[in-house]
């Protein structure tokens, strides 16, 4: 049987704060949930911190793409 998955990323948007808020609300609002898997993907900078604050729960991480990106030149 499948099961959806909600996933989500934030760019490099946030801070330590809002990890610690996001986590937290996920983990009250995901209580009684089955069915469904959660899944987020924090930027680089935040993921040791989101993966301790969602110990012990059922949200899982995921990691944002690493690479080089082009980089657009204006010319003047």
């Amino acid at each position: 049987m499948r099961h959806p998955l909600v996933m989500g990323n934030w760019k490099l948007n946030g801070s330590r704060h809002m990890v610690h808020e996001l986590v937290s609300n996920l983990r009250k609002e995901l209580a009684g949930v089955a069915g469904c898997a959660v899944a987020i993907a924090p930027p680089e900078m935040y993921i040791d911190m989101a993966k301790r604050e969602a110990e012990g729960s059922h949200i899982m991480l995921g990691a944002q793409k690493r690479g080089p990106e082009p980089v657009r030149r204006i010319h003047r």
